[in-house]
């Protein structure tokens, strides 16, 4: 029993902690400092380096991570062994270090180049009994490459297709919102006139310059000047005379 627990605490890797650098933001960042100044911080996040000003930083909580683990791992093989990089690259997939996979799988592959794990993991596939890259196995099967992936021509030329449908309906409802645009412009263009026109009409019925005003033909012929004296009126039932004549 005891020699089973033993083998167990050799075989599970101790549990690791990362170095956890804490920001005045409320965020975190969880990895292995690599580098730090009086200025800043940088730390590899297993998916690359971020760095941080010291400025920004609450405290740092220093610990052993996983990419501790694998540079530890990784210095202890040796640089032959093939299928050791190749379970190192299976190690570091399985905890989220996919640099550090494609490094250790990549150093495989350069020592076994048919080792099938790591021609998989780095994308790789088998034609005719040969491994080749991952284009070259899609181009192999008559795959083309299209808008950043790989899919087929009767594929390629429905997209096409579709876009050039999408395309000119687009153009279509354009040209339709153009056509509004310019009926709305010249409606509004005519009605302008129409109530210029209308305001002249006003200035000229209230100046007496209106074609049918009084005097010019619409009321009929009248004074030039309207009399200002006193105006005699005959009395009703009086015949009207003619002045004698002076002799």
């Amino acid at each position: 029993m005891r020699t089973t627990a033993l083998l167990l605490a050799t075989l599970l890797p101790a549990a690791a902690s990362a170095d956890e650098v804490y920001l005045k933001s409320g965020g975190q960042l969880s990895g292995r400092i690599v580098n730090r100044t009086a200025t800043q911080i940088e730390v590899d996040i297993g998916a690359g380096h971020v760095t941080v000003p010291v400025s920004h930083v609450v405290k740092i909580e220093e610990g052993r991570s996983a990419l501790h683990e694998y540079q530890d791992r990784a210095a202890a093989l040796s640089p032959s062994d093939a299928a050791g990089w190749v379970a190192l690259g299976d190690w570091a997939s399985a905890r989220g270090l996919g640099t550090q996979a494609r490094e250790a799988y990549t150093k495989g592959l350069a020592l076994a180049p048919d080792d099938p794990r790591a021609n998989a993991a780095l994308g790789r596939t088998q034609i005719d009994g040969r491994w080749v890259s991952e284009e070259e196995g899609y181009r192999a099967k008559g795959y083309v490459q299209y808008r950043g992936e790989w899919i087929t021509p009767a594929e390629m030329e429905a997209i096409q297709r579709e876009d050039a449908a999408s395309n000119a309906r687009e153009q279509e409802r354009q040209a339709a919102e153009s056509r509004v645009r310019e009926a709305e412009a010249r409606a509004d263009e005519a009605e302008a006139r129409a109530k210029e026109a209308q305001a002249q009409q006003d200035q000229q019925y209230w100046d007496g310059s209106y074609p049918g005003w009084y005097g010019t033909g619409y009321w009929g012929a009248g004074p030039v000047v309207w009399p200002t004296g006193r105006i005699a009126v005959r009395p009703a039932g009086t015949v009207a005379t003619r002045p004698a004549r002076m002799r």
